[in-house]
């Protein structure tokens, strides 16, 4: 018996409801007020958490001040080392607008990279090599992301004290960066396993897709041809620098958390800082698909039960979070608001119609 339109728009509409952005934005504000409002208060109590925070002396704000800005410009030199001729100012105004733009927008990755994109494109770079920084960046940061937890274990080994449940994200952590750096590796050297890992890739999302009743993907194939003929002699001669380029970036970000965490002071604050690198690779590797923009709500429950769990105090660990995430996770939306709308008004605009030369 066949199903008439009469019948299919339905269940159409009803689909296009739970999945829509609508649906997607409902969930995502949910999310973070179930957390913010739910759960979050009965780990720590926010009043107690703000005393602590208003307890920091000149010179631990001061302190604190500094490595948050150094973090704040600690990701640009990836995209310098992706982008060959690209200067630290248009990295930095590019960075921060994108951030800004995906600690806010529901799915705000995406747009996020349309952001990268368009602003590269106006500086004068090819659409080609944009699109390999872009593929570049994102796979050195999750490598990066990925080993952090192994690199606590081992951390944590030498010391004595291993947690279980470390020691399986760690494990895990491990196993993926193997398999991301072997296919990476693959992907770049070998022509006919390129193809077949991206043709595995493709016929493996589109079964996934199919699932939701979405379109399968095509062209996986070429564009992974076209990112290893492209990508190959800029990975070889650069790979040291966007390897140090990502290991930089999220130092400068720990370094964060591990000064608020020592300024706002309390029972466990003083914990080895192998330890809080532990709790703080495993909420890296929690959020690296973010379900709320800047993985809000999900970032600072996972960072206070990490904390609390190598034996920070709740209402320290809760401050420390809450500090962090404030110069973390807010402050780049105002500053990359400032860059954006410089940017608007013409600022590191090419003023040229041929492309930068040094991005081929």
């Amino acid at each position: 018996m066949t199903t008439t339109r009469a019948e299919r728009r339905p269940r159409t509409a009803l689909r296009r409801a739970l999945t829509g952005r609508a649906a997607r934005a409902t969930l995502t504000v949910a999310v973070i007020v179930a957390i913010f409002a739910g759960v979050l208060p009965r780990i720590a109590d926010y009043a107690s958490a703000w005393d602590l925070v208003r307890r920091l002396t000149g010179g631990e704000v001061a302190l604190i001040a500094v490595v948050a800005l150094v973090n704040l410009f600690s990701y640009a030199p990836l995209w310098m080392a992706a982008l060959p001729g690209l200067t630290l100012g248009r990295a930095v105004m590019s960075d921060q607008a994108s951030t800004a733009i995906s600690n806010t927008v529901p799915v705000g990755f995406a747009f996020g990279v349309g952001t990268n994109a368009a602003m590269y494109h106006s500086f004068g770079f090819p659409a080609g090599g944009i699109a390999r920084a872009v593929a570049l960046t994102g796979v050195w940061n999750n490598l990066v992301k990925l080993a952090m937890p192994a690199l606590a274990l081992a951390g944590l080994a030498l010391v004595g004290d291993v947690d279980v449940g470390f020691g399986l994200a760690a494990l895990l952590g491990s196993r993926v960066l193997l398999a991301g750096a072997g296919v990476l590796v693959v992907v770049v050297t070998h022509g006919p396993a390129a193809a077949a890992v991206a043709a595995g890739a493709e016929r493996l999302a589109g079964r996934v897709l199919r699932v939701v009743r979405r379109p399968a993907p095509s062209g996986w194939v070429e564009r992974t041809e076209r990112f290893r003929t492209d990508s190959r002699d800029l990975i070889r001669a650069r790979w040291p620098q966007l390897s140090a380029a990502a290991v930089a970036s999220h130092a400068a970000l720990f370094l964060v958390l591990l000064v608020c965490l020592r300024g706002i002071g309390g029972e466990g604050a003083d914990a080895s800082w192998i330890v809080v690198l532990a709790a703080f690779s495993i909420t890296r590797l929690v959020t690296i698909v973010p379900i709320t923009p800047g993985a809000l709500g999900v970032a600072e429950l996972s960072y206070v039960a990490g904390l609390t769990a190598v034996g920070v105090e709740a209402t320290a660990a809760a401050g420390a979070v809450l500090l962090f995430r404030f110069l973390t996770w807010f402050l780049p939306i105002p500053v990359g608001a400032v860059t954006w709308l410089l940017w608007r008004r013409g600022v590191g605009r090419a003023h040229v119609a041929e492309p930068v030369g040094a991005a081929r």
